[in-house]
């Protein structure tokens, strides 16, 4: 049965990643300011928010993440540093994905907000919401990463480590700060709409 699951994983994480893919080299552009980021994210979306598309892959996440927590509790404590590694960042992924999906959903229904370039720049504009969501969006993505360097790492066993894994960890951490500090306005200004604006103070009650 574990066998099986393991495989579902494997395949699942392959679609997934695709779309994950995608999804970093479009929070990458925000180097060339939030404009070129919502620009690409609006050419991507053809695809990824056409209805049944978008459908299929929150399905796919939620198998995906339902799965994951299977395993980790099938397997029992982590043995060695990059089973700990597996098992942490896989959990994170889950965590970020889970509060992602609800709050990506809740906005788009409650506020009849879209949940765009905006929308994540929003969080990392002011204290104290940066102080939560900075981290949140950093490590998400960090986790991401680590996550792939385990699964390379555990193909290849037990032959030694490869820079290859050494270094996806370090890359994603470098990614995820690229792309907090582009959405915080460091490397082009961030004016977030009034929309974003009211939705942030009504959201925390604050002015």
């Amino acid at each position: 049965m574990t066998s099986k699951l393991k495989k579902i994983h494997r395949t699942n994480a392959l679609f997934l990643l695709a779309f994950i893919l995608l999804h970093m080299i479009n929070h990458l552009t925000i180097v060339l300011g939030i404009e070129t980021h919502l620009a690409v994210m609006e050419s991507l979306r053809v695809v990824y928010r056409f209805l049944p598309v978008e459908i299929l892959l929150f399905a796919l996440f939620a198998v995906q993440i339902l799965i994951g927590l299977v395993l980790v509790f099938k397997s029992g404590r982590p043995k060695g540093n990059w089973a700990w590694l597996q098992v942490l960042s896989g959990c994170y992924i889950a965590f970020f994905l889970l509060q992602h999906m609800i709050a990506a959903i809740a906005t788009r229904i409650a506020y009849d907000l879209d949940t765009n370039s905006y929308w994540a720049a929003a969080v990392v504009s002011k204290a104290p919401f940066i102080w939560y969501f900075a981290p949140y969006y950093i490590l998400g993505i960090a986790a991401i990463f680590a996550h792939l360097a385990c699964a390379l790492r555990f193909r290849s066993w037990p032959a030694p480590a490869t820079k290859v894994h050494l270094l996806l960890p370090w890359a994603g951490l470098v990614v995820g700060l690229i792309v907090v500090a582009g959405l915080m306005g460091i490397f082009n200004p961030v004016n977030l709409p009034v929309q974003y604006q009211a939705y942030l103070a009504s959201y925390w009650g604050s002015n």
